[in-house]
């Protein structure tokens, strides 16, 4: 990001990286579900996650995994990337049943906070399960531990309060349904913006899409 972008320098605090290991292999519970990081027995369950086109709507590409080999491939990336995010599988509690994959998957986005993201399998789409397991995932998140930094953010990424932490998210602005998610958690709409798409089927098309940001909430020790 250069000056010209209208970015500024703001000291702030980020998550300890890397993250401890009890931290990266810790498991989340909430009401329905079990949320823990993904390990290489889980690549037949994601390879059924990513050969869906719904749920592979909202990646760079926009296309699905061709075979059980480029899963595997896949797979061992986000478990090698653990330094450097906080990746996770999600689980039904009553079942076990693998049913997403998300969290924070860059720790510096385009507006320069960590950014957030989830997919989640068609046949459990309005049942609340991506609030559930992005509201987990968050409060894990702000609990990390932390450090003082130097992040160069967008300028119109930047809180009230210049030195208040944010996460970032983002949808195309056709998917109204991550847009009520985000907003049900309390991000706020910064930015739309129109830029040539990188999916696969409409390649260099312009696609418009909406940026988030949520502030890191006052901790109760």
């Amino acid at each position: 990001m250069t000056a010209e972008s209208g970015t500024r320098v703001v000291t702030t605090t980020l998550p300890t990286i890397p993250l401890p290991q009890d931290l990266k292999c810790s498991i989340i519970r909430t009401e329905r579900l079990i949320i823990r990081p993904l390990q290489h027995g889980d690549v037949q369950s994601l390879h059924e996650l990513r050969t869906q086109p719904e749920a592979m709507a909202g990646t760079r590409l926009g296309k699905i995994d061709r075979d059980l080999e480029e899963t595997r491939v896949v797979l061992a990336s986000l478990i090698n990337s653990a330094e450097r995010s906080f990746l996770f599988g999600v689980f039904l509690a009553s079942t076990g049943e693998f049913i997403g994959e998300g969290g924070v998957h860059s720790i510096i986005s385009d507006v320069g906070w960590p950014e957030i993201g989830y997919k989640i399998k068609r046949e459990y789409w309005g049942r609340g399960y991506a609030t559930e397991f992005l509201h987990g995932i968050l409060d894990a998140w702000w609990h990390l531990p932390r450090r003082a930094v130097d992040v160069e953010i967008l300028s119109l990424a930047i809180g009230a309060g210049e030195t208040e932490e944010h996460i970032y998210a983002n949808a195309d602005i056709e998917n109204v349904g991550s847009q009520r998610v985000l907003e049900k958690l309390g991000f706020k709409r910064i930015r739309v913006w129109t830029e040539p798409d990188t999916q696969l089927h409409r390649l260099g098309q312009q696609v418009t899409l909406v940026g988030f940001t949520l502030a890191r909430p006052q901790l109760v020790p």
